[in-house]
């Protein structure tokens, strides 16, 4: 009887790897032998055909791991990839060295064909390892809305887009990097976790990466196992899922409203988990299985094909051992330095950005400070004191302050700081202070800090507009952690600081900026924020790296809470000569 060896890259995607076992436990199911391996092909008998992942197994291998041309004829490339997407692209390029090939898309499968390649379609159904739900209709679920797919500015834009909307809803983002996951993250829950978590929710929210338009057959039917009604933006290739009846479909800008409309229909609710789980329990893999073990029985006699193209192929898309996915955002808007592809500075540009730290540290000398108390406040009910800076560029902050002030868990006090900005004087419900130039979001913050006496800060920039949940979800993740943090929606570029702090991430980008909560105790540990005029916009940064060099816990709320305007603020140093000024960061550490 022939073989089937499952083999999954060594730091390749746990997702792959799952995937894998669940068709080798259906060809099992279904008659066959089947086995699981992760690196290398394992030895083998003259009966044994291997199964892979094109796209992902021959660019994460070591080149001298590479199968040869005879292990290459008896291999079958199992393909989950949608046309419109470069990791597809690769997929057919790959598929040229293999002895056959299954695809779980029809789209993808009709776009194979029409190149030449042939290609069985497989497709996916039940599984009772994805199960951990059992089909219980009164089992509790405590998540309202969740999302699983990795960051993307598409994907980021609307996810920020749908903020208000889920603003009362329990929700939890999930948006790793675009990088290979091995282990659980915060951000990345594989294989039980990733069912367990599905089985306490009640929606998944669904959103396409890339150009595609298509189903995502897999996080579709891992969900619906689970009982997870799906949400997902206009999908092509549904069939046989009746939408409607087994998962709903909208416009993408609409998906925030249409879940939050399905979270006050319980009725409605229960009926599309019912069905869709009746859906995903007739859809037997078995027979898909069977056709898997007769390809395998036919490649006996088909030719080996010349591996050297597709191995130089795969050598030319390997990346670097921990590589950082290069399409995460920077929280500073302007950010120009270890990711940019600009070259260095000019001398022009060198002497005006020591001119401008020059005329800084002269306003510093001079400069008059006020300090104009509230008007009116009444202090809030949680220990908690909101430090928020406006620098030129950024909107007035009094519907930032209202925001804070009238939601569901009010701060002790708002302070602000108007560096260089001069607002329209008015009676205002928190305590200002005025510099008449700008001196610098660090030393202002600085100030600020002098007059708070909350054991918690809240540290936001101008510009900002916040959940009136913002306070209450941070605070209650604030258990055991120093700072808690949350994503912030910008127009732009989606979610940014939508990570967790890994300091070597943190070495190429400053993708974390304000919008924490932090303990008293460890601001004044590190003495404040860096006020260097050198490092202006930088503040934060350096501020997170502290963090991470000294594996302070942090947590992470997977809500966005807050949202800002596109900030647009004056030349910095780190603008003019953005190479030397990000070079100057790890000395100032």
């Amino acid at each position: 009887m022939t073989e089937l060896c499952f083999v999954s890259a060594e730091g390749g995607s746990a997702f792959m790897e799952e995937l894998l076992e669940v068709v080798a436990d259906a060809v099992r199911t279904a008659g066959g032998k089947a086995r699981t391996a992760v690196g290398r092909y394992p030895e083998a008998g003259a009966d044994t055909v291997f199964v892979v992942v094109p796209h992902e197994y021959f660019v994460t291998i070591q080149d001298a791991d590479f199968p040869t041309a005879e292990q290459c004829r008896r291999t079958i490339g199992f393909c989950v990839e949608h046309p419109g997407t470069a990791t597809f692209e690769r997929n057919a390029e790959l598929l040229s060295i293999l002895g056959g090939a299954v695809d779980i898309n029809h789209d993808s499968t009709a776009e194979l064909r029409r190149r030449g390649i042939a290609v069985e379609q497989f497709q996916l159904g039940y599984s009772p390892l994805w199960d951990l739900w059992g089909g219980d209709l009164d089992s509790p679920r405590d998540l309202d809305v969740t999302y699983l797919g990795t960051a993307e500015r598409r994907r980021s834009v609307l996810l920020g887009s749908y903020a208000r909307d889920l603003a009362g809803l329990r929700t939890r983002l999930l948006t790793p990097p675009h990088e290979p996951m091995t282990t659980a993250r915060v951000d990345f829950l594989p294989g039980k976790a990733k069912f367990e978590h599905l089985a306490r929710s009640r929606f998944l929210l669904n959103l396409h990466r890339e150009q595609k338009q298509t189903l995502e057959w897999v996080r579709t039917l891992e969900a619906m196992t689970n009982g997870c009604v799906v949400v997902s933006e206009t999908s092509a290739d549904v069939e046989p899922l009746v939408p409607g009846e087994h998962l709903v479909l909208a416009r993408p800008e609409a998906l925030g409203s249409v879940v939050a409309a399905l979270a006050d229909e319980p009725e409605r609710e229960r009926h599309l988990r019912s069905a869709a789980y009746g859906f995903v329990k007739s859809l037997d893999m078995t027979a898909s299985a069977r056709r898997l073990i007769d390809l395998a029985s036919s490649l006996s006699s088909a030719p080996a094909a010349d591996i050297a193209p597709a191995r130089a192929l795969a050598t030319s898309l390997r990346n670097p051992e921990d590589a950082l996915a290069v399409d995460t955002p920077s929280f500073d808007a302007r950010f120009a330095g270890d990711r940019s592809a600009a070259g260095p500075a000019s001398a022009r540009g060198t002497a005006l950005s020591a001119r401008i730290a020059q005329r800084a540290a002269g306003a510093r000398r001079v400069a008059s400070r006020t300090w104009e108390p509230a008007a009116a406040s009444v202090p809030g009910s949680a220990d908690v004191d909101v430090l928020i800076v406006r620098r030129t560029g950024e909107v007035d902050p009094d519907d930032l302050a209202n925001d804070l002030l009238t939601g569901s868990v009010p701060p002790r006090k708002v302070l602000v700081g108007e560096d260089g900005v001069h607002p329209w004087p008015r009676p205002r419900p928190y305590d200002v202070l005025l510099h008449d130039t700008p001196l610098g979001r660090g030393l202002t913050r600085n100030s600020l800090l002098e007059r708070s006496t909350a054991s918690w800060l809240l540290v936001l920039d101008g510009g900002m507009r916040a959940s009136e949940f913002l306070l209450e979800r941070l605070l209650a993740a604030s258990d055991d952690v120093d700072i808690v943090h949350c994503p912030v929606a910008d127009p732009v570029d989606g979610l940014v600081g939508a990570l967790p702090p890994e300091e070597r991430r943190l070495r190429t980008l400053p993708y974390l900026g304000s919008g924490y909560l932090v303990r008293r105790s460890l601001v004044d540990e590190f003495g404040g924020w860096n006020s260097e005029v050198l490092f202006e916009g930088l503040e934060d940064h350096l501020f997170w790296r502290r963090v991470a060099a000294a594996a302070k816990p942090t947590a992470l709320v997977q809500q966005v809470l807050l949202r800002r305007l596109r900030p647009d603020p004056d030349s910095r140093p780190m603008d003019l000569d953005p190479h030397r000024v990000w070079a100057a960061v790890e000395s100032a550490l």
